[in-house]
């Protein structure tokens, strides 16, 4: 289950944006052989993420990758690649993933908290600022501003503002959930309990 879900993801959201390969630095390119493997190397830093979480993501309208030379980031709204308009869009660099950087999945974290917290709809309000389209999510919003509140960022940019907080801190949780545990022990916890854990999707069905 957990596979078809990941493999669903890559055909449904997941996206390569032309020459990105060809127009990324000379260690990216020796890095990678063909233009579809840093789309594998981003998937294979997604595999914690739960079936249910990722269903969650894929009855999302939007919440779309892209795989790009450009720097890494998140662009809520529509973003037009080739002949189609994709919507909510996290911009991954080729260079960030070829130097296995935390970068890389900052945009998938910044994503699920626009997605999360009120289906990516413009003015909406996100996970870390209390939203929730459940009552289970609503409670880990809540959550994650109360631990915003307590200044354990784990650097000085995740302390600076509450959606940078949720986002640096779930991408260092796929990137290295130890070093997470260590700097945030609380956050961490409610990571690994509620939108890592199969027991919470299977609970709190979206």
């Amino acid at each position: 289950m957990h596979n078809q879900a990941l493999s669903l993801l890559k055909v449904d959201r997941m996206h390569v944006a032309p020459r990105a390969l060809e127009l990324s630095p000379a260690a990216a390119q020796r890095r990678f052989n063909s233009v579809w493997a840093p789309l594998e190397e981003l998937l294979s830093r997604l595999r914690p993420l739960p079936a249910g979480l990722v269903r969650f993501w894929l009855q999302q309208p939007g919440g779309h990758v892209i795989i790009t030379h450009l720097p890494s980031s998140y662009e809520p709204g529509p973003r037009a690649l080739k002949h189609h308009v994709l919507y909510n869009v996290a911009c991954v660099s080729v260079s960030d993933l070829a130097r296995d950087s935390l970068h890389a999945l900052v945009p998938l974290g910044c994503l699920l908290d626009h997605l999360l917290g009120c289906g990516g709809v413009e003015d909406g309000k996100w996970l870390s600022e209390g939203g929730g389209l459940t009552p289970a999510l609503s409670r880990v919003g809540a959550r994650v501003a109360e631990l915003f509140q307590l200044g354990n960022g784990f650097d000085e940019e995740a302390r600076g503002h509450v959606r940078a907080y949720w986002a640096r801190s779930l991408a260092l949780y796929l990137h290295d959930r130890n070093a997470l545990n260590v700097a945030d022990p609380l956050m961490e916890k409610l990571l690994r309990t509620a939108l890592f854990s199969t027991a919470f999707w299977r609970s709190h069905r979206v």
